[in-house]
């Protein structure tokens, strides 16, 4: 029977004074990676290994001391619409996102929503993530967004249950078929929803989550309808049936309505200037495609947004497309993981 993808990355192959370098070159697919100047030269060790259980990525990793953040501009351009679960069974870190702190140790699992802004200082490390695409997991966990940066109390049942199981499915992983995917994918979703249930009393009000549930639907809503230049804050009101002034309330934390629109469609936009596919488009018509019906407009958001004229984000997707391999064949590490991590986004 047919095995589930299965793939690992590591830095043993690569010359030790580029270890580094390509560790954090392959990360960027999801942080950016940093090391403090009196580590920079110091060796470092890097190894991943990776299991997609249809749409749900498991992620084995282990590496040395390094820091790893997501500011606005990495959420915008990348599009990474994905909750992730860290189970730490290694080190320490510290967690950053504004003016909210969490000090993470071994045994405890974060939740990560990868479309908001995260620091994380960790020290040499073991850890296992899961990361979920959001419209999945929205389905079973509406207010997953609301555990950004908070911890599941490790004193609870349902945590340890739900570490016991990730850690079971990294060891199967590699006997793991196809054909059980969907199986293994909706209980790992109804643990993680119950795992958070019983750890409800860290969390919000219940009227905060109730608000949270619906605004995912809203922003599911702007997903959908990205392309109709006639989406705005009037239309999505009367979808919903809400007032203005209530949605603007509902909105307060994706920093406005229209700001939320505008910057879903120049991620789109973004993604598909960075792919040669395409080419045969002007700037202009992908600029149409994704809800804009003027071009200077287009252009004045893209540039303001990605300090870049969209010309140059498809001449950078060219470029990166070209770029040629680090090293000699057999010392450059397998980085395959990297588009399914993009796939799970799309």
């Amino acid at each position: 029977m047919e095995l589930v993808p299965h793939t690992q990355f590591t830095t043993d192959s690569v010359p030790k004074q580029h270890r580094f370098d390509v560790y954090r070159d392959s990360m960027s697919v999801l942080f950016q990676v940093d090391r403090e100047r009196q580590l920079r030269e110091q060796d470092f060790e890097a190894h991943l290994e990776i299991f997609m259980f249809d749409q749900v990525m498991l992620m084995h990793a282990q590496s040395d001391e390094a820091s790893y953040q997501r500011d606005p501009k990495d959420i915008l351009a990348d599009g990474m619409e994905m909750i992730m679960l860290q189970l730490y069974i290694k080190g320490d870190a510290e967690f950053k996102s504004g003016k909210n702190a969490t000090y993470l140790q071994t045994g405890d699992i974060v939740v990560v929503d990868l479309n908001q802004e995260a620091h994380f200082y960790i020290t040499a490390f073991e850890k296992i993530s899961v990361l979920f695409p959001r419209e999945l997991i929205d389905e079973y966990i509406p207010s997953a967004s609301l555990w950004h940066g908070k911890t599941l109390p490790r004193n609870r049942p349902m945590t340890n249950l739900l570490k016991s199981h990730m850690w079971s499915l990294y060891e199967l992983g590699p006997n793991i078929t196809m054909a059980s995917c969907a199986d293994l994918q909706r209980s790992l979703l109804n643990l993680t929803s119950s795992a958070l249930q019983s750890s409800s009393d860290n969390l919000a009000r219940s009227a905060e989550i109730i608000a949270a549930t619906q605004l995912q639907e809203i922003k599911k809503y702007i997903r959908h309808h990205l392309a109709n230049p006639s989406l705005s804050p009037d239309t999505i009101a009367s979808a919903f049936g809400l007032s203005r002034a209530h949605l603007y309330r509902l909105a307060e934390p994706l920093s406005g309505i229209t700001n939320h629109i505008r910057n879903q469609r120049l991620k789109r936009c973004w993604k598909e200037l960075q792919n040669p596919g395409n080419n045969h488009l002007t700037i202009t018509e992908l600029g149409f495609k994704w809800g804009y019906n003027d071009a200077g407009t287009f252009t004045r958001n893209f540039k303001k947004a990605f300090g870049m004229l969209p010309k140059d984000a498809r001449a950078l997707g060219k470029l990166n497309k070209a770029h040629p391999p680090l090293f000699e064949e057999g010392e450059n590490p397998s980085r395959n993981y990297e588009s399914w991590i993009r796939s799970l986004a799309d």
